[in-house]
Parts: structure tokens; C-alpha cells; sequence
């Protein structure tokens, strides 16, 4: 093939590329703009607490270790939830919070295509076919369900390009020449992002994924090349490029391993039963063939989803796994594996839907039970090999259906492939498409001429509390959905006719996929106006800045929440946004300066002892909620209801309307000061005993103290305390203690602080289940509460050296080389080959090969 043939080539590719950016564009358009904000799911309801958070203490010239607006300081830094060290943080320095925090996704969701296109080139895959797989990854369901989680999405886009370094860096030099290997400091990088990018999990997938592709790819099996095996060679540039981006990612880990002793994921975990939600049922497998068959979460009323049942009795983590019609029908036109690349994506995916039936595994519930809880959770999130090895698999399909063989994987080896396999490949493709025409169009035509028996069948499968006007919605839905997804089998088999009469065209097939992903998956992403979540509540004016505050609808600690009983002015979900952030629910602390009490995150990473005051609160009537409120220091209740008379320690402060319901904000009296002394010390030998302790009625506030011990309660000094210096993370406190010392109770959260009684170190207590306290004696003393950041200065210095060895990763001689301007890349089967190089098989007409 001539040089300028090759350029050619390149250019027609833009058919598969440029449509795909343009449909992943249209997604972060409004995005990108600033107008519009993601709000499903964890986005507003989780990130968006965090990143206002982090900004807040950033534009004050420090970086939070705690976050002061949550539960007394929960963890921040220690969180990977909150992705508090990724780069996209430097965002948050110069532009609002709402738009970073979209801005988060929408780089990463432009990323993914090219990300994928690197691991399918290094796979083998010519251009053509490598766009066709990242089209299939990146519109996939999986990958846009990943729109709703900010610490995810990173993993998500980063994992295909970690893969793709590792088999860059193992791949041979050419002529056996020692060449320099520059992938090394690239895989540091992408190791130290995934690290970073907010889930451990995910991190480990993608080591594993990497792992196991240089295993398929075969370098044990090399020759010595100046006396060193390559497998060696490899080995040690892998734990070298590993171990650099460790360091860059320390000071996650450090603050990580910090925290989670103390924290309720690692001092309790969850149960097998807990664990092992969000597991695949393998019923789902029907949303395949039409999105959204259950339900869709971005509605209410209509429409709304109702198919918990088969997805473990909770909401779908992973809204859909609908790959597509095209991807279907490419998987299937690969046909059985040939060659390393193959195979390795068939045992990716067979090890994914493994892992990924959780609960529905016998072999694998084992997992979820050790020591009877455990911290691992969501067995949904390892479909990521089964999304990657299913892409790879698209790509080989159509590499096959127009000429190619695909990747074969070894180098210098050449398979058979001529006109049989390319009419099978056909063959298989559209007897695909004619099996999903053939259950759809039978659906539609049950749906469309037996309602009646339509409508037993999904009063069957839909839940009793749904009402018949429900069902009926529901048929009509489905029947509308099975026309769209014909429309879309219709239009794939026409354009595949003409490309493979014009094979130039075949390019029209991966916009017609895109286009059609972007479009049916459009409720993976809903997007609302930015302006009302800034508009301040009403309610805001009844809650002093001072005050700490308590919403119990948000972790139901008063009951059940009224929040989907409102009445909306349209039947979506992003009303349900509206109304929390219009009364006030936790995670709008950050964003009006106020902090909130009793508000623990989803991840299971703030402290034990919150969930257990959480508990407490939970399991009594009103009365002795407000005395535990009252003990806690809180001076506000925020509530959708009236409490329960007799209503003796709250004031009433306004009733305010709210969607046809009323906001109550009640002022809880007789708190407790922010810190006082003990005059009485309670020692409880267990939590339960703490918690009667608190909600008995002679519990005297500002004067008795809990801490963990045995024996009757015991008189103490008592006397006075003063706040001298304030911080987020500090507080200096002058005391004058009785005879006998005391027991200085504050409230903020036991978490990470150490105390000092003028200079010397001091013991830090729990006082009162969840707080602080700090034993003193007699006297007058200066007590120093901090949050001591010496390991995270050090593990910041650690990845301060971790980025000053990138450099010398890329002068490390290594395994990985250039290839020649006119040869594919290694083991990838081509059309028409350098001179040379072989005979090929002859591809249609109007096609070139790589």
C-alpha cells in the first residue's frame, strides 16, 4: 500500500468517529454551557454535598480533611466517594460548584470513545473496527448509566486506557532492538487516576483486566532478548510504573486506610444480604431487547419504575445494561473466538456476569458472607469486563463482516479467513437482527391485539400497589417502545445492505447506533435548569448560620418520608430534587453555610458511632427524639410533619406550604452549649447503655456525660469552658475545673481529632455516643482540639516524588516499541499489507485495509 493510499484511508475514516463525538457532544452541550445540571440519583443527592464542601474550605485557603457541614465533620479527604484529589478539582477554584461538578462528567464522557479506540488498536483491531468497538462502549447503557455517579465515571473511561498501556508496554521491539518504553510513566498516570478517581473497586477491575490481557497476549512465551526474558523485563517496568502511581495516589490511600477503622464500612461492614444488593438477576437480561422494560427512574406516575423485584428489591444501580441492537448483532457476527484477543474477551465476559450475579450464585455468595459482614458491596459493578470484552467482541465482528479477521494476537501469525467466513460473519448478523425483529414484532402484536391478556400479564409481573390506570399506561408504553426498537432494527438492516454493497459506507452503521443509543438511553441522563437549586427557601430565614440543624426525612430518622407525596406540577423525578432542596434536606447544607447533624453518607464511610446515634434516634417516639436532638447541641428540627404531642422541648417557628403539604421548623429547646464540662460522668459498657443513658428523662443536658466504661455514675468536678479559637477542624477551649477533674464534652464528631491540656498530650474520649470529649483535671487549662495532618504532609510529599519519577519511567529501556509506518499493529489481520508481508484476502469493493 502506497504512503498516500495509507492517508486516504485514514481520512474516510471520520464516518466512524466524527457521529459518535457529535452524539456523546449533544450530551454534554447543555452540560458544558453552564445551564443545565445532572441531578439523578447520587449527583445532587451525594457529590454535590461533597464537592460545595471541598470548594468552600479550597476558596479558604486550606484543604478539608473534614467536612464541617455534615454530621459534626465526617470525613472528606478519607472519602473516595467525594474524589476529593482528582485534577478536575481544580475546577472548583475558578468556577461555580454546579458547573465543575457537570464538568466532571462531561470530560470523562468525552474521553471514554478514545480511550476504548487505544485498547482496541493495541489489541489489533484496524481503525475501522476499533471506532466501531468504542462507539459500542461508549453508548452502551452500562457506560451512560454511569452519568448518575461522580465517583465512578472515572473508572469507567480510565479502565480501557490502563489496559491499553499495558499492552503497548508489552509489546515487542522491533528487530530486537532495545528501545526506549514511554507507556510506563502513562500507566503510572492512569493507575494514579483510577486510584483517584473515587471507587477502589473499580481500580482493582482495571489492575486485573491489565493483568490478564499481558498474560493472553503471550510475553512469557518470547525469546531472551540480550540474555533477559521480556516476561521479566515487563514485570519489573509494571511494578515500577505501579508503584509510581501508588505514590501519587498516597495521600487518598493514607487518608483512606485513616478513616476506616473508625468508620461503619470498616468497624462493622454490611451483611451477606445488604452486600450482595444491586447482584444481576439474570431476568434483566430482557431490557437488552427493550430499555427501560421495568420502569424508568427520571419519571413519576406513568412510566415511573416498578420492577424492584428483579433487581433485588432496590432500585436498578445501574438504571440499564442495554447494549444496542448493532453491538447484539456484531457479538454474534464474530462468531466462535479466534486468536488472543478473542478469547480474552470472551473470558472477560464470562468472568463478569461470574462475579456479577452476587446473590444468584452459589459459588460465589461465599464472598459476601466472610466473617459474616464484609465492606465489599453492589456485585453490578463488576459487569465492567463484561462491557469491555463485549465491545472488544463488536469490533471483531465487524472486522470480520467486511473482510478482515479481526486480531489474532500472536505476532507474524495469519489466520484463514476469505469469502466463507465474511458470508458467515453476514450471515450470523443478520439472522440477529431477524431473531430480535421476530420477538419484538410478536410482542408488539400481543400488546397491540390482546389487551386484555396483556394486561393480566403485566398485572402479574407489576406490583399490587400499582393501580389498574398504572397497568394500562404500561401496555401502551411497552407497545411504544417495541415500534421504536422495529424502527431501529428496520433502519440498522437497511443501511447494513447498503454497506455491503458500499463498503465506504459502512461507517453510517456506527452513526445510526450512536445516534439511536443517545436518543432511547436519554433517561440515563435528564438534566435540569441550574437557577432554582440557587434560589434561596423560605425556610433558610428561620435557621440561624450558628445553629446546627436536623432533617430527619432524608435518613428517615422520624419515620417514613412524605417527599413523593407532594403534589408536582409535571410527573418527574426532578421534582423530587426540587422539593429537597426547597426544604432544606441535608446535602443543601453547603451551599447556604449551614451544617447539619445526624447526616451520614451512603458510602458507609463516616463514623460508626454517627450510624449508631442515627439508631437511637430511630427506635423512640418524638419526645425522646428531641431530648436526644436537645443533648446533641441541635437548635433546629426541619420536618415535613407535626410532631406528636405532647411536643414539651420544641417550639414551633413556622409552618410553611410545600408542594400541597406543610414544612414545619421547630426550634429544640434546652440544648446543650457546644461545650461544657461534666458535673456527672455516666460510663457505658456498650452502646445500647449509652443510648437508654441519653433518652432518659433525668439526663441532664449540660451537665452529664457519657463516655465508654463500667461501674455506677460518679460525681465530677464540673465548672466553666470558653471557646477562645474556632476552626473547621480545630478548636481551642479555656477551662476552669472543679475538684476532681472533668470530663470536656464538644460537639463535633469522634473521628480523627487529638487534644492537648496545655501542651501535654490528652486522651480523647466518645462522650455522648458520638462526641468529643477530652478528660481534664482540676484547674484552669488551655484544651486544643485538632485534626493532625503530619501523615497527609508526608504522604503529599511521597506523591510530590512520585510525579518527579515519571520522567525517568520514560528513559527505562523496556519491551514496548514503534511499529513500522505501513504494519498493523501486532497480530492484526489486514486487507492489504506492506510488500512483503504476504498475501491477504480480498475485501469488497471500495474497501482498504489498515
Amino acid at each position: 500500500m502506497a504512503i498516500g493510499e495509507v492517508s486516504a484511508r485514514r481520512r474516510s475514516t471520520w464516518l466512524f468517529w466524527l457521529p459518535l463525538l457529535l452524539a456523546l457532544g449533544a450530551i454534554a452541550l447543555p452540560l458544558l454551557r453552564g445551564a443545565e445540571t445532572l441531578f439523578l440519583r447520587d449527583v445532587l443527592n451525594t457529590h454535590l454535598e461533597m464537592k460545595w464542601a471541598q470548594a468552600w474550605a479550597l476558596h479558604r485557603g486550606y484543604f478539608p480533611i473534614l467536612d464541617p457541614f455534615r454530621a459534626g465533620g465526617q470525613p472528606l479527604a478519607g472519602n473516595p466517594d467525594a474524589v476529593p484529589f482528582y485534577p478536575t478539582n481544580l475546577l472548583y477554584l475558578w468556577s461555580s460548584p454546579f458547573w465543575a461538578l457537570n464538568a466532571h462528567f462531561w470530560i470523562h464522557l468525552l474521553l471514554a470513545p478514545f480511550a476504548f479506540f487505544w485498547l482496541a488498536r493495541r489489541w489489533g483491531l484496524a481503525r475501522e473496527p476499533a471506532w466501531v468497538a468504542a462507539a459500542c462502549y461508549a453508548a452502551s447503557g452500562f457506560y451512560l448509566s454511569h452519568l448518575s455517579f461522580y465517583n465512578l465515571i472515572a473508572g469507567a473511561t480510565l479502565t480501557p486506557a490502563l489496559i491499553a498501556a499495558c499492552l503497548a508496554l508489552g509489546q515487542p521491539p522491533v528487530s530486537g532492538r532495545r528501545v526506549v518504553a514511554p507507556m510506563a510513566p502513562i500507566i503510572a498516570l492512569l493507575w494514579a487516576l483510577l486510584l483517584l478517581g473515587g471507587d477502589p473497586m473499580m481500580a482493582g477491575l482495571a489492575a486485573l483486566l491489565a493483568g490478564s490481557a499481558l498474560l493472553a497476549q503471550g510475553v512469557w512465551r518470547r525469546p531472551p532478548v540480550d540474555g533477559t526474558r521480556p516476561a521479566f523485563r515487563l514485570l519489573a517496568q509494571l511494578a515500577a510504573a505501579f508503584g509510581c502511581g501508588t505514590l501519587v495516589a498516597l495521600p487518598q490511600i493514607v487518608e483512606f486506610l485513616r478513616i476506616l477503622p473508625v468508620s461503619f464500612r470498616g468497624f462493622y461492614g454490611y451483611s451477606p444480604l445488604v452486600a450482595t444488593v444491586a447482584s444481576w438477576d439474570p431476568r434483566q437480561a430482557a431490557e437488552w431487547l427493550i430499555p427501560f422494560l421495568f420502569g424508568r427512574l427520571d419519571l413519576l406516575g406513568g412510566g415511573s419504575f416498578w420492577g424492584s423485584r428483579f433487581y433485588t428489591d432496590t432500585p436498578p444501580y445501574y438504571p440499564a445494561l442495554y447494549p444496542g441492537f448493532l453491538a447484539l448483532a456484531l457479538v454474534a457476527a464474530g462468531g466462535r473466538p479466534r486468536g488472543r484477543m478473542a478469547w480474552w474477551s470472551w473470558g472477560a465476559i464470562a468472568a463478569g456476569i461470574f462475579c456479577s450475579l452476587g446473590r444468584f450464585n452459589p459459588l460465589l455468595s461465599w464472598l459476601f458472607s466472610l466473617g459474616g459482614h464484609n465492606s465489599l458491596r453492589y456485585p453490578v459493578k463488576f459487569w465492567m469486563p463484561v462491557a469491555v470484552g463485549a465491545a472488544l467482541c463488536c469490533g471483531e465482528g465487524f472486522a470480520r463482516m467486511f473482510g478482515e479477521g479481526g486480531a489474532v494476537g500472536a505476532v507474524g501469525e495469519v489466520g484463514d479467513v476469505g469469502d466463507v467466513g465474511y458470508r458467515a460473519a453476514w450471515r450470523r448478523w443478520f439472522l440477529v437482527l431477524a431473531a430480535v425483529a421476530c420477538l419484538l414484532g410478536s410482542l408488539a402484536l400481543f400488546l397491540a391485539f390482546f389487551p386484555d391478556r396483556a394486561r393480566l400479564v403485566l398485572r402479574w409481573l407489576i406490583p399490587q400497589e400499582k393501580t389498574a390506570l398504572f397497568v394500562a399506561a404500561e401496555r401502551l408504553r411497552w407497545l411504544d417502545l417495541c415500534r421504536q426498537s422495529l424502527a431501529v432494527v428496520a433502519a440498522l438492516g437497511l443501511l447494513a445492505a447498503l454497506a455491503r454493497l458500499r463498503p465506504r459506507l459502512a461507517g453510517l452503521l456506527v452513526a445510526a447506533h450512536a445516534l439511536t443509543q443517545v436518543l432511547l438511553l436519554r433517561p440515563l441522563y435528564p438534566t435540569d435548569a441550574i437557577a432554582p437549586y440557587r434560589v434561596p427557601p423560605p425556610a433558610l430565614a428561620y435557621l440561624p448560620p450558628g445553629l446546627t440543624v436536623v432533617n430527619p426525612d432524608f435518613n428517615y430518622l422520624f419515620g417514613p418520608s412524605r417527599l413523593k407525596s407532594g403534589r408536582f406540577p409535571a410527573p418527574l423525578a426532578l421534582w423530587f430534587e426540587r422539593r429537597a432542596f426547597y426544604e432544606l434536606y441535608p446535602f443543601t447544607g453547603p451551599l447556604w453555610g449551614r451544617r447539619y447533624e445526624l447526616n451520614e453518607g451512603p458510602e458507609g464511610l463516616d463514623s460508626f458511632l454517627t450510624r449508631m446515634a442515627q439508631g437511637a434516634v430511630k427506635g423512640v417516639k418524638d419526645e425522646q427524639r428531641l431530648r436526644l436532638l436537645a443533648t446533641w447541641g441541635i437548635g433546629r428540627l426541619v420536618i415535613d410533619r407535626p410532631l406528636e404531642p405532647p411536643a414539651a422541648g420544641a417550639r414551633l417557628l413556622a409552618a410553611l406550604p410545600s408542594f400541597g403539604q406543610e414544612l414545619y421548623i421547630y426550634e429544640v429547646l434546652g440544648r446543650a452549649p457546644e461545650v461544657f464540662l461534666a458535673r456527672r460522668i455516666l460510663p457505658a459498657p456498650h452502646l445500647n447503655a449509652a443510648a437508654i443513658y441519653l433518652g432518659a428523662s433525668g439526663f441532664d443536658r449540660g451537665g452529664d456525660v457519657i463516655i465508654p466504661g463500667s461501674g455506677p455514675p460518679r460525681p465530677a468536678g464540673g465548672g466553666t469552658a470558653r471557646v477562645l479559637r474556632r476552626g473547621p477542624e480545630s478548636l481551642e477551649v479555656e477551662v476552669e475545673v472543679g475538684r476532681g477533674g472533668s470530663v470536656l464534652a464538644v460537639q463535633r464528631a469522634l473521628l480523627l481529632y487529638r487534644a492537648t491540656v496545655d501542651g501535654a498530650p490528652a486522651s480523647v474520649v466518645a462522650a455522648n455516643l458520638h462526641h468529643t470529649g477530652v478528660e481534664v483535671p482540676a484547674g484552669r487549662h488551655r484544651v486544643r482540639l485538632w485534626v493532625d495532618r503530619t501523615r497527609f504532609h508526608r504522604a503529599l510529599g511521597a506523591a510530590a516524588l512520585g510525579l518527579a519519577l515519571l520522567p525517568a519511567l520514560g528513559w527505562w529501556p523496556g519491551t514496548g516499541g514503534r511499529r513500522p509506518l505501513l504494519r498493523s499493529p501486532v497480530g492484526a489481520r489486514t486487507l492489504v499489507r506492506a510488500p512483503g508481508e504476504g498475501a491477504s484476502p480480498s475485501p469488497p469493493e471500495g474497501w482498504e485495509g489498515d
